[in-house]
């Protein structure tokens, strides 16, 4: 390099004829100076640039995968009952059937097994909007009190609703083929009410009764039995849907969930007092799902659970990125214990 400046500088002061411009040599000399100089720099930015990527993609995981937990946890708060492997598998030593195969099934094309299944009590209210038919009606105008111009009872209402958390893989060319994602799955009751002039059948304990109602339940729900025979875990482990079909499709809550099946990093074991959810001895659970990305603790007779969360930053930038004990610190990991209100809100 500071060989070519000498020459350069030298062949411009000795020469005595005026010069209207760079003689060729000093183009090229010129130019050499600029890709040395230049080259250096433009690898430096690219490097800058990637290694922003990489992080802006890692902050962001860890972002989603906390914002996904806060909400979980705000949703197991409101829970009554919390299902464990027994409630979901079933345990025929004692009597429980499982509701599995009363959830709704798996769509073509996609892979899914659920991770948290539980009743949740929610509040409706009165100022909501609520669909009477096909009408929009106002829940605390549901009732009419018997007054001078018909005024409304302004009532709040508390119901319940059954939901479910799943851990899907493919279904769309929307989602990232090489990682997993979180849907949610709610059905509610409706609003029974001797005076409502919406009506369903249903069948409890062999009998099957017309019920009225001010708004009718979402199709397929059907309220837990607590006259079946048994503790509250046999009883909700035993629940049957309805005979109407579900019409309700889940929602996306996160996407990005690491689908690595080798060289994971050490899980979490459930204590001796909770069961692992999904239970991967399971022969309905797909191999493929089988990740430790998304899994529970649950505790049921506590109303408790632990839930793991692990996302896959790597494959934002990466195609088929997997997890490795050098590329660590792109897959992000989140735990929270949650405590549901328990059945009826007694505990």
């Amino acid at each position: 390099m500071r060989t070519l400046l000498t020459y350069f500088f030298k062949t411009r002061i000795k020469s005595s004829v005026p010069q209207q411009g760079f003689t060729l040599i000093e183009l090229l000399v010129a130019m050499v100076m600029a890709v040395l100089v230049i080259t250096p720099l433009l690898g430096f930015m690219v490097n800058i640039l990637d290694t922003d990527r990489k992080e802006q993609a890692k902050t962001n995981s860890e972002q989603e995968i906390q914002s996904a937990l806060d909400y979980i946890s705000q949703d197991l708060e409101q829970a009554i009952y919390i299902y464990d492997a027994d409630g979901i598998y079933g345990k025929s030593a004692d009597g429980i059937n499982g509701i599995l195969s009363q959830l709704p099934s798996t769509p073509a094309g996609k892979t899914q097994v659920p991770v948290l299944v539980f009743w949740k009590r929610y509040f409706l209210d009165k100022n909501e909007n609520v669909k009477v038919g096909t009408t929009d009606v106002r829940a605390g105008c549901l009732v009419k009190l018997p007054l001078p111009g018909n005024p409304c009872s302004d009532q709040d209402y508390q119901l319940y609703s059954l939901v479910v958390y799943y851990l899907v893989q493919g279904g769309s060319s929307t989602w990232n083929s090489t990682t997993a994602r979180i849907e949610r799955w709610e059905i509610r009751h409706g609003i029974r009410d001797v005076t409502g002039t919406l009506t369903r059948s249903e069948t409890v304990n062999g009998t099957t009764r017309t019920v009225n109602y001010l708004t009718l339940p979402d199709s397929g729900f059907m309220p837990f039995n607590l006259d079946l025979e048994g503790n509250l875990k046999k009883k909700l482990g035993n629940w049957t849907k309805h005979s109407d079909a579900y019409n309700i499709s889940p929602t996306a809550l996160v996407d990005y969930i690491d689908q690595s099946t080798q060289n994971l990093p050490p899980s979490q074991s459930c204590n001796a007092d909770e069961q692992q959810v999904p239970r991967y001895t399971e022969s309905s659970v797909p191999a493929t799902l089988k990740t430790y990305s998304f899994y529970a603790c649950v505790n049921s007779q506590n109303y408790i659970a632990r839930v793991f969360i692990r996302g896959n930053a790597l494959a934002k930038f990466q195609n088929g990125g997997t997890y490795s004990a050098n590329n660590a610190q792109y897959f992000p990991t989140a735990t929270v214990q949650i405590k549901g209100r328990g059945f009826l809100g007694i505990e």
